[in-house]
């Protein structure tokens, strides 16, 4: 991916540990949950493409309030993002939890499935594969730097691709789809416990 504007080094520190207070660091479940108090899945998938419409739109047309609106969205992505890396990067907790997800999303509780979804039936199960799959296409700075791209356009009166590749465009919106959608089962299977 290509920007023109590429944001410092500094600003790939992690948000969770600026977030944090001085005692604890909130844990990437937390995050997942916080970031859920926005709405449901299906409203959260709304904002997200209307966001991704003001970004690939040449003129300014960001709809849904005021453009701090658009940047908490953005902010917010980008603490999910950075919490599904921190859950793929520490095996340890990445098992524990795929393993207390697995119980949780038994036969009788797949039927709260919320639909539409993008994951499969395994994924829904276990949505760490999701997260794993996530950070396979992209690292943690490919994905904040593309955040960052879609914000600056979303902003703006350009349009994002004058600062990302066009085969870039549908990966980036399918996989933070499904990223998205398996953070919403990870709180929804933590809610059963």
């Amino acid at each position: 991916m290509r920007t023109s504007n590429a944001p410092h080094q500094n600003q790939f520190i992690y948000r969770l540990a600026l977030a944090a207070d001085e005692k604890r660091q909130p844990a990437p479940v937390e995050v997942i949950e916080e970031f859920f108090e926005l709405g449901n899945i299906n409203e959260i998938k709304r904002l997200f493409t209307a966001a991704c419409g003001a970004a690939l739109s040449e003129q300014y047309n960001w709809n849904n309030g005021s453009p701090g609106n658009l940047l908490y969205i953005y902010e917010r992505l980008e603490m999910l993002v950075e919490a599904g890396f921190l859950l793929n990067t520490d095996k340890r907790k990445r098992k524990k939890l795929s393993r207390r997800l697995r119980r949780a999303m038994t036969t009788k509780t797949m039927h709260d499935i919320t639909l539409p979804s993008s994951l499969n039936a395994e994924e829904i199960k276990n949505p760490i594969l999701v997260i794993q799959s996530f950070f396979m296409v992209g690292t943690l700075k490919e994905w904040k730097l593309a955040l960052y791209a879609w914000l600056e356009a979303g902003l703006s009166q350009h349009d994002v691709l004058q600062n990302v590749e066009v085969a870039s465009i549908l990966p980036y919106h399918v996989h933070l789809q499904r990223l998205l959608d398996a953070c919403w089962y990870i709180k929804q299977a933590i809610k059963r416990q």
